[in-house]
């Protein structure tokens, strides 16, 4: 099987808005920009993240106002409770689909970059820029409850 061809079927849709890539794309072609580097810290963020998106695909698909409302009423919600509505909500509620590589890939993809840099400014307190984030990948009706669990999920972790 050609390089092309594994890239292709890598890239088949499944359920949802968000996939998750048994092979990032071929290399870059010439001209293109280079590859986000990740340092050593973002890098085991980005991998722990991608096995939570692994393990919410398992879920049941959940209201996410209601996800929302239950997780804010309680006092002590785990890390996976957060991270699976996150994912969850996102697989539903994104723009347009998410692209998410297997655990251990060394490629990134733009939303890994994205999601990382959302978790960031949530977890630094720039909920303006946070906010521009959500809205740049999330449907209007859900950026207010993808705020929440952003910003919950970086506390957490």
């Amino acid at each position: 099987m050609t390089a092309l061809a594994v890239d292709l079927l890598a890239d088949a849709p499944v359920q949802g808005t968000a996939r998750i890539l048994a092979f990032p794309g071929a290399a870059l072609p010439a001209g293109s920009a280079a590859a986000p580097s990740l340092n050593a810290t973002e890098r085991a963020l980005l991998d722990r993240l991608r096995w939570f998106a692994l393990k919410s695909r398992l879920a049941p698909k959940p209201d996410l106002e209601r996800a929302c409302f239950l997780l804010a009423g309680e006092a002590n919600v785990s890390l996976e409770r957060f991270a699976t509505a996150f994912f969850r909500g996102l697989a539903d509620k994104a723009s347009r689909e998410i692209a998410l590589y297997r655990p251990g890939t060394a490629s990134v993809s733009d939303d890994e970059i994205w999601l990382i840099r959302l978790l960031d400014a949530s977890a630094s307190g720039q909920d303006s820029a946070a906010a521009a984030l959500i809205a740049w990948r999330v449907r209007p009706e859900a950026r207010r409850w993808m705020r929440f669990l952003a910003g919950s999920l970086a506390d957490a972790l």
